[in-house]
């Protein structure tokens, strides 16, 4: 059995581990209170939630100096269920990857966020792991586990990357991720493509930001082709975020997803006020529309706070 006592010593070696290898401690908790309703449910419910507008989690990381410019690094991430108290996933099911970064770029190995998950990231006024953002919700990614990723070092604001997930199983295909970025001064454009599930699937997505000072613009447009159907699943995602005070900010996208006759819609809403350069409160609300459920409407909307550490 753990015993209290363990479970002390346990902390002090971690600590020691940590001061030792210059380990660093980080993450987010973000709570919210308030109504939850999804298209097709026959009732909305009132509750606690955890990682509404930004993901709960926690994460510890590090590197070593090599020296001659080359670094080893690490990070081990896993989700929190603030409102229960349990792990959202497998402990580290959220980030678990080692590497080396040099004059060569970077590389790793391990359980990492896919690209098309990155440019979701990228290209949203959202955070991406929480229920707000509208492109991860609607066209998500997801990680790459047993994987392989290469990104370039960063030429006058052009990065390119590729990665590889493995199948790790004879006769079943990898999943490959290639993308190619700009990122320099207000204006950020970024492409992506996938291709998935054993070669079942092959996705691509457009991703554009310009920062205009008194307003930041989003914009995402993407397709995914499915092995022996005509049809294309089509994306679309707008968003803005616009500072209104020195603490406070507004937070909007709009997202929609076309397949055969099927059509969800999101549109989502935020008002975030800085308590602090860590702390800050929101109140929410999110629409999503899907014309094959009944009722087709889900409205959620609440407040909540949230911490990064």
């Amino acid at each position: 059995m753990f015993s209290k006592k363990s479970a002390v010593a346990a902390a002090v070696l971690l600590a020691s581990v940590a001061a030792q290898a210059q380990v660093t401690v980080y993450g987010n908790v973000d709570a919210f209170f308030g109504r939850i309703e999804f298209p097709g449910d026959a009732s909305a419910t009132t509750n606690v939630e955890s990682g509404v507008h930004t993901g709960s989690f926690i994460g510890f990381k590090g590197q070593e100096d090599l020296g001659g410019g080359l670094k080893a690094f690490f990070a081990l991430e896993s989700d929190i269920g603030l409102d229960t108290g349990a792990a959202a996933d497998n402990f580290w099911g959220r980030t678990s990857e080692l590497g080396l970064t040099g004059d060569f770029g970077t590389i790793k190995l391990g359980n990492s966020r896919s690209l098309g998950f990155l440019a979701n990231a990228a290209y949203n006024p959202f955070p991406v792991t929480g229920l707000m953002n509208s492109s991860e919700l609607l066209n998500g990614f997801g990680n790459y586990t047993n994987a392989v990723t290469y990104t370039s070092p960063n030429l006058s604001g052009f990065t390119v990357a590729v990665q590889a997930g493995l199948s790790e199983v004879d006769g079943i295909k990898n999943n490959i991720g290639l993308a190619a970025n700009y990122n320099a001064g207000p204006l950020a454009i970024g492409f992506n493509y996938a291709d998935e599930a054993d070669g079942l699937v092959d996705r691509w997505q457009l991703g554009a930001s310009y920062d205009f000072a008194v307003a930041k613009a989003f914009f995402q447009y993407g397709q995914n082709k499915f092995d022996g159907v005509s049809e294309k699943e089509k994306f679309f995602q707008i968003g803005v975020t616009v500072p209104v005070s020195a603490q406070g900010t507004i937070l909007a996208s709009y997202g929609n997803l076309k397949f055969d006759g099927f059509k969800v819609t999101d549109l989502s809403v935020v008002y975030d006020h800085a308590l602090s350069k860590r702390t800050s409160a929101y109140v929410g609300v999110k629409n999503l529309r899907d014309n094959d459920s009944d009722p087709k409407n889900g409205t959620s909307f609440g407040v909540g706070i949230k911490h990064s550490f």
